[in-house]
């Protein structure tokens, strides 16, 4: 487990996906991340893993980065 004393203001940065799930309009949770130019690389590598020409998930669109300060 991370320790969260190195998390920068104590904030995780979740990505959320919609349409992976039962429900094709909810957003699922991707990952949790120390910052948001780690989701957005994770994202990148998701859609790289899909054989389309076009890209799967695009943030704002059908992806999305939420942000939350825990508590400490």
């Amino acid at each position: 487990m991370q320790n969260l004393k190195k998390l920068k203001n104590n904030t995780v940065y979740v990505l959320q996906l919609q349409g992976t799930g039962d429900d094709e309009y909810a957003y699922e949770n991707a990952g949790v991340y120390t910052s948001t130019e780690l989701a957005v690389a994770v994202l990148a590598n998701i859609n790289a893993e899909y054989d389309y020409a076009d890209t799967v998930f695009t943030l704002n669109e059908n992806a999305r980065i939420e942000t939350h300060t825990l508590n400490t």
